[in-house]
C-alpha cells in the first residue's frame, strides 16, 4: 500500500512538472502584477486601537494600530521585492520573503475584521519558487550560465503541494457552508446570500438583481449542491492532475459567476491557477511555433 502511494504521489508530481520558461514567465507577471496592482494597506493608520483584535498567530501580539510610516514602508518593501522577483536576483529567498511581507500585510487588514479569500495569491512564490521559477530567464539562471553550472531543473512535487493546499483551501470554504444548513433541501442559501446583499445595497454583479427573479426552488437548490461540490471535491482530485486541472477549469467558471452575481473578483486567482494549466499553455506555443514560416537563415526542407 506504502509502495503504491509513492508511485501515485511520484506519477503526480512529474505531472506538474512544469517548463521553466513558462515558470519564468509567470514569475515576471506574478511580479508585474504586485507593483502594477498594489493592494493598499494605509487605511489602517487611520483606524483607533479599539478596532483592533489580531487574529491569533504571528500578529497576535499587537496592541496597537501600526503607524502610517510603517505601513508606508511595508508596502515599498513589497514593491522591491516584486523587482527583485522580476529579475530574478536570489529568486528562492526573495519569493520567500515576498510571501512573509505580503502575509504580514494580509494579517494586519485581517486584525480589523476584513477577512477576504486571497491568501492562496499570496503562498504563490513559496511554491513556485521551490519548484524553479528562478530556473530560467532570470539573473540567477545568468550567473549558473557564467559559471558553467548547469541550469536548475524544475520540479513538480512543490506544484503537487500547491495543488493540496488550493484543494484545502476550497474544502474549508464548503465546510462551514455545509454546517451552516447548504445541504438542508428545504433551503436556498445561495438565494438567501443575493437577497440579503441587495437589501444591504452591497456591491454587486450585473446579474445580481436579475437572478433574484428566479422563482424555482430546485434551481437554487442546484446552485447550493454545485457550490458544495465544486468547492470541497476539489481536493480528492489532486492526485489524478488531469481531472484536477479540468476542476480548476470549472472552479474559474463558478468564480466567473460568483463575479456576475455577487460583485466578487477573483481575477487574482488567474496567477494561482496559471502553473496548472502550463501544459496546454505550452502545447499551443509549440503549434504555434510549428506552423511558424521558415525566415531567410532557415533552409526549407522538402
Amino acid at each position: 500500500m506504502i509502495a503504491f502511494l509513492e508511485r501515485t504521489v511520484a506519477r503526480a508530481a512529474d505531472s506538474y512538472r512544469t517548463d521553466g520558461r513558462f515558470l519564468a514567465a509567470l514569475r515576471i507577471a506574478y511580479g508585474a502584477w504586485i507593483i502594477l496592482l498594489p493592494v493598499d494597506i494605509t487605511w489602517i493608520a487611520g483606524l483607533p486601537d479599539d478596532f483592533l483584535h489580531p487574529r491569533a498567530g504571528i500578529l497576535g501580539f499587537i496592541d496597537s494600530v501600526p503607524p502610517l510610516g510603517l505601513l508606508i514602508a511595508l508596502s515599498i518593501i513589497r514593491v522591491v521585492l516584486a523587482v527583485l522577483l522580476m529579475i530574478g536576483i536570489a529568486t528562492l529567498p526573495v519569493s520567500l520573503l515576498l510571501t512573509l511581507t505580503m502575509m504580514i500585510a494580509a494579517g494586519l487588514s485581517y486584525s480589523f475584521s476584513k477577512v477576504d479569500h486571497f491568501i492562496l495569491f499570496e503562498l504563490v512564490p513559496v511554491f513556485l519558487g521551490f519548484a524553479g521559477w528562478g530556473s530560467r530567464w532570470s539573473i540567477d539562471a545568468y550567473l549558473r550560465g557564467r559559471r558553467n553550472r548547469p541550469l536548475r531543473q524544475t520540479q513538480g512535487l512543490p506544484v503537487l503541494l500547491f495543488a493540496f493546499t488550493i484543494g484545502w483551501g476550497m474544502l474549508s470554504a464548503a465546510a462551514p457552508k455545509i454546517a451552516g444548513g447548504w445541504l438542508d433541501p428545504a433551503r436556498d442559501a445561495t438565494r438567501g446570500y443575493l437577497a440579503k446583499d441587495i437589501a444591504a445595497d452591497d456591491k454587486l454583479g450585473i446579474l445580481g438583481p436579475w437572478m433574484l427573479t428566479f422563482d424555482n426552488h430546485l434551481f437554487w437548490k442546484a446552485l447550493d449542491y454545485s457550490t458544495l461540490a465544486a468547492e470541497g471535491l476539489l481536493i480528492f482530485l489532486v492526485l489524478t492532475p488531469l481531472l484536477f486541472r479540468c476542476w480548476l477549469a470549472l472552479l474559474a467558471c463558478f468564480h466567473l459567476a460568483v463575479y456576475l452575481t455577487l460583485g466578487i473578483s477573483f481575477i487574482d486567482y488567474t496567477l494561482v491557477y496559471a502553473v496548472f494549466f502550463a501544459p496546454v499553455v505550452m502545447w499551443v506555443v509549440r503549434k504555434l511555433v510549428a506552423r511558424r514560416p521558415p525566415t531567410r537563415s532557415q533552409p526549407v526542407h522538402a
